[in-house]
């Protein structure tokens, strides 16, 4: 399946790239100074029409995303339409954009409809002592079937959230369960400050650089370094709020915003202390560590869960490599608990 949808993803890529180069040299082309008005319709159709509906087939659909998500696409189409057709054929660009406006008030419709929902589901799901996010990730799996959509929606969602609105929040606890921090003795905010300042000094720089190039390649990539701080931030905010929690059923480890999993008891072979070294190739697949921290825990299991990772992506593992502030403790209460 995930062959598949490579494959797809590679064909939509392909034909797309054919096309709009095709269409490109139609544009500068004597030809289409000769036939401006029948040309600019061809080339719409292929900017607002067909792409959008290769977009569709070959990738949404297996994603099981409804047609009318291509909608914004399809305005994205008109919009490179403006840029690239001359003036001689924006005049019949104007029937376009008067069949594209009840088009995309449609698709504002359908995502004002969609918003309604998550509110009321968050509300349904919303209790007294439930985590934010976690209560977001609830109420998003309510309203959309995609896994894929709603991961990448609570990740960002945790990114302004931990980055903007937590600071006054205290430690997420649960009665009955021991916490155990990891962000206090480890070099993450460290390294958090250093690559920050890197990002500043030197995004300038190479912003400044740009600029005598193209202004809006310099903005793309400034605006790309301060997202990457502000993921940053986020991510040591998370670490902060969340310490992983021990119970007698499970092990909830949410670390910062790299990492999110669920562990049964019943399901840890062992848990030792480390002194971490280079993994394997063959065991990355199966295994989590964070970024940067070098790990003191290794948490092996006896059968495989998902881990939900940064940017929503999910990964099936056996083997979770944690740095936390205290290991010896954290492996004396799992101990206990195991048996």
């Amino acid at each position: 399946m995930f062959k598949l949808y490579k494959n797809n993803v590679s064909y939509f890529i392909g034909v797309s790239l054919f096309i709009i180069l095709f269409d490109l040299v139609i544009v500068n082309s004597v030809l289409f100074k000769e036939n401006d008005q029948l040309l600019t319709i061809g080339i719409s159709i292929d900017f607002v029409v067909v792409i959008p509906l290769l977009l569709y087939f070959l990738i949404y659909r297996n994603l099981n995303k409804k047609i009318i998500a291509i909608l914004p696409f399809a305005l994205l189409g008109y919009i490179a339409l403006v840029l690239i057709i001359p003036s001689t054929g924006q005049g019949t660009l104007e029937v376009v954009k008067y069949t594209l406006i009840p088009m995309e008030l449609m698709f504002l419709c359908y995502e004002i409809y969609k918003i309604y929902q998550i509110i009321i589901n968050f509300r349904r799901n919303i209790t007294v002592g439930s985590h934010p996010i976690e209560t977001l990730r609830k109420s998003l799996e309510a309203t959309f079937s995609n896994s894929k959509i709603t991961s990448l929606l609570v990740h960002d969602a945790s990114v302004i959230y931990y980055a903007l609105f937590s600071w006054r929040k205290k430690p997420y606890l649960r009665t009955a369960s021991t916490s155990f921090s990891y962000h206090t003795n480890s070099s993450w905010l460290i390294t958090i400050l250093i690559l920050s300042k890197i990002l500043l000094i030197e995004g300038a720089c190479v912003h400044i650089l740009l600029m005598q190039w193209s202004h809006t390649v310099a903005w793309i990539l400034s605006l790309g370094n301060i997202y990457v701080i502000i993921l940053l931030i986020s991510d040591y905010r998370a670490m902060c709020l969340n310490p992983i929690l021990v119970s007698k059923q499970e092990i909830r480890i949410q670390y910062g915003i790299q990492m999110l999993s669920y562990i049964d008891i019943d399901n840890i072979e062992s848990v030792s202390m480390i002194k971490f070294e280079k993994l394997a190739k063959k065991d990355l697949k199966t295994s989590i560590t964070p970024l940067v921290i070098e790990p003191n825990v290794l948490i092996r299991l006896k059968s495989k869960i998902t881990v939900i990772r940064l940017f929503g992506k999910r990964q099936m593992v056996d083997h979770v490599n944690l740095f936390l502030d205290k290991p010896h403790e954290f492996q004396v209460e799992c101990h206990k608990l195991i048996g």
